[in-house]
């Protein structure tokens, strides 16, 4: 009985440890899988959408997209979705189009930089292999120059960077 208590006790000591001083991808086990396609360097599924605004949207294999998924009802979307708006509107002007896919309702503001779409049937949100959200593709020409997987305060610092560049690139 002793043996199986140390044992216990040594057992969770190494899980809290793993779970506390890994990082965020090894904490969830997700290290050790594969990431999902579409993939940097892989073609992005193009596609044409209702917008919320009452337009279409179209992603084509010419052009620069910025596109995220995300949910109202997830904490790290609605992190997320602060620092999109704000390089959204930073690039207005710019050669690249910005828009979001929400999983779930979409919210109600009309005061936004970027395209608003709903994935009612499900059908991005597969051909995009989205899994947890916000996930996020910069895509360029039709094929996937960027991607990040949930909120780190660092992927707005590191998209701005690969927006930069996509647009020299262009220029």
């Amino acid at each position: 009985m002793r043996r199986l208590v140390i044992v216990a006790v040594l057992v969770a000591v190494l899980a809290v440890s793993y779970r506390s001083f890994g990082s965020a991808e090894t904490g969830t086990g997700s290290l050790t899988l594969p990431q999902p396609s579409p993939n940097i360097g892989e073609v992005a599924p193009p596609f044409t959408v209702p917008s919320e605004e009452g337009g279409s949207f179209e992603l084509s294999e010419e052009g620069a997209y910025v596109l995220v998924f995300l949910s109202t009802l997830n904490g790290q979307s609605n992190q997320a979705r602060v620092g999109f708006e704000d390089l959204a509107q930073e690039y207005s002007g710019e050669d690249i189009e910005f828009a979001v896919v929400y999983v779930n309702s979409a919210p109600n503001d009309e005061s936004i930089a970027y395209e608003v779409l709903q994935d009612r049937t499900g059908k991005l949100t597969s051909e995009y292999n989205v899994k947890r959200v916000p996930r996020l593709f910069l895509i360029e020409d039709g094929r996937v120059r960027l991607v990040q997987n949930g909120y780190y305060p660092e992927n707005e610092e590191q998209l701005e960077e690969e927006i930069q560049a996509l647009l020299e690139s262009r220029n």
